[in-house]
C-alpha cells in the first residue's frame, strides 16, 4: 500500500512538473504562424505625435533612450538628459559632462524613481543620484563601485537598483547584481555564460540584455539564451516565455574563437546566427525585433490569441489611424508605445499628395497633423509618437 501511495505521489509530482513546462510558451522565431502585420490600427486604437520644444538648450540629433514618469519625459541624449513635460515643452536637464569633480564622460545607462523624485546615472564604476527640483537635477551623491556594470534599473516597488553586466566578453562573473541604495549587495546571479577569448576579434552587441519592468516584476533576457525570465520581489528568476531560434543563437564557444569578417562580402561573422535585438512588452503584446542573415524583422505576440505575427523591419507599420510615417516600437513606458521622428521627413510627408490623400481610422488625429504641418520646421527637434495599444 506504502509503494502504491509512492506511485501516485510521483505520477502527481510529474504531472504538475508537466504542466508548469506546458505554462512557458514557446515563440518560433523564424518562422511566426500568424499573418503578416501591416498596418498600426491591427495592434493599436490611437496615436499622438508630439512635438518636442525647440530651444538653444535642449538640442537633439536623435533620441538614444527614452523614460516616462510624474508626467514627464526624461530622454537620453547621449551625454544629456532631457526632461519635458506631457505637451512637450522642456523643463530642464541634466548636462554634466566633464572631468571635474561630480561630473561625468558619458552615461552608460540611468534610471528614474518618479515617487522619489530621484535619478540615478551610471558612468563607468560609478552611480550617481540626483535628485529633482523645479529648476533641475541636483547632485544628492556618488557612489563608487569595484565593478563596472553596462546597466542600472530600479527594482519595481523599491529603491533598490539592478545593475547588470555584458555577456559577450566573456570576462564578467556575474550576470546581475541586486543592492540597496546604499551600496550593499543583496543578491547576486552569476553568468552562466562566461568564457575565456582566444580570438582578437572583439565586437559589441547593443543588447547584450534586455531588462523590463513590467507587473512589479523585470523581464530579463540574456544574449545567449532563448528563454525571457521573470524577476520577482525575493529576486527569484522563473523562465517566462523561450524565443526559439533552432540552435541558432550565438554560443560562447563562437565568441571565444570569432573568425575575422569577410572583407570582399563584407558579410558579419554573426550574421550565420539569429540575434533578438529589442524586446518590449505591454499588457497584450510581446515586441520582439531580430536579425538574420543580413535581414532585420519584427515579431509580435499576441496573448490573447496566443499567435505570433512578423512585420518587416524596413517597410515597419503604416499608421493609417492618423496617416503620418509609418512607425517601429522604440520604447514601451506606463503601457504605451513609444516611437519618433525628425522633423523633416515627417515635415515632407505631411506636405504630400499621399498624406492629402489618405483614408484613415481617425479623421480628427489626421486633422491635428494638418495643423502640425504649418508649425514645424525642419530642424526642429523630434517628435514623440505616443501609440496607445489594443487591450
Amino acid at each position: 500500500m506504502r509503494c502504491l501511495s509512492i506511485f501516485f505521489l510521483a505520477l502527481f509530482l510529474v504531472s504538475c512538473s508537466s504542466k508548469e513546462k506546458t505554462d512557458i510558451k514557446t515563440i518560433d522565431v523564424l518562422s511566426p504562424p500568424g499573418p503578416e502585420l501591416k498596418n498600426l490600427s491591427e495592434i493599436a486604437t490611437d496615436v499622438q505625435y508630439i512635438p518636442l520644444e525647440t530651444v538653444p538648450k535642449a538640442l537633439m540629433r536623435f533620441v538614444n533612450y527614452l523614460k516616462t514618469g510624474n508626467d514627464k519625459f526624461y530622454i537620453n541624449v547621449s551625454t544629456e538628459i532631457l526632461c519635458f513635460d506631457k505637451t512637450g515643452k522642456f523643463l530642464h536637464k541634466l548636462s554634466q559632462k566633464g572631468r571635474g569633480p561630480n561630473e561625468y564622460m558619458y552615461i552608460s545607462d540611468y534610471d528614474i524613481l518618479p515617487e522619489k523624485n530621484l535619478l540615478i546615472v551610471l558612468t563607468g564604476g560609478k552611480l550617481q543620484f540626483y535628485d529633482e527640483i523645479d529648476t533641475g537635477f541636483v547632485l544628492k551623491r556618488s557612489l563608487d563601485m569595484k565593478l563596472r556594470p553596462q546597466y542600472c534599473d530600479f527594482f519595481p516597488g523599491s529603491e533598490s537598483i539592478l545593475l547588470s553586466f555584458p555577456s559577450s566578453t566573456g570576462e564578467f562573473t556575474f550576470q546581475s547584481i541586486l543592492i540597496n541604495p546604499e551600496g550593499d549587495t543583496l543578491y547576486k546571479r552569476p553568468n552562466y555564460y562566461k568564457f575565456t577569448r582566444n580570438s582578437k576579434v572583439v565586437m559589441g552587441f547593443s543588447a547584450d540584455i534586455v531588462i523590463q519592468s513590467i507587473d512589479n516584476m523585470m523581464r530579463v533576457k540574456g544574449f545567449m539564451s532563448d528563454t525571457i525570465f521573470s524577476v520577482d520581489k525575493d529576486f527569484k528568476y522563473s523562465p517566462y516565455m523561450i524565443l526559439s531560434t533552432g540552435g541558432k543563437s550565438i554560443t560562447p564557444d563562437f565568441l571565444a574563437n570569432m573568425p575575422m569578417p569577410d572583407m570582399k562580402s563584407g558579410s558579419s561573422p554573426t550574421s550565420q546566427f539569429v540575434q533578438v535585438t529589442g524586446l518590449f512588452e505591454i499588457e497584450r503584446y510581446l515586441f520582439y525585433r531580430y536579425s538574420y542573415q543580413k535581414s532585420g524583422s519584427w515579431g509580435v505576440y499576441d496573448k490573447t490569441t496566443g499567435i505570433s505575427h512578423p512585420f518587416d523591419a524596413k517597410v515597419l507599420l503604416k499608421d493609417d489611424i492618423s496617416g503620418g510615417i509609418s512607425i517601429e516600437p522604440k520604447f514601451v513606458c506606463g503601457g504605451k508605445i513609444y516611437s519618433w521622428t525628425a522633423a523633416l521627413p515627417l515635415k515632407t510627408l505631411l506636405n504630400s499628395d499621399e498624406f492629402r490623400n489618405a483614408e484613415v481610422k481617425n479623421p480628427d488625429r489626421k486633422a491635428e497633423l494638418e495643423k502640425l504641418a504649418a508649425t514645424i520646421k525642419e530642424d526642429d527637434n523630434h517628435l514623440l509618437i505616443v501609440i496607445t495599444p489594443k487591450k
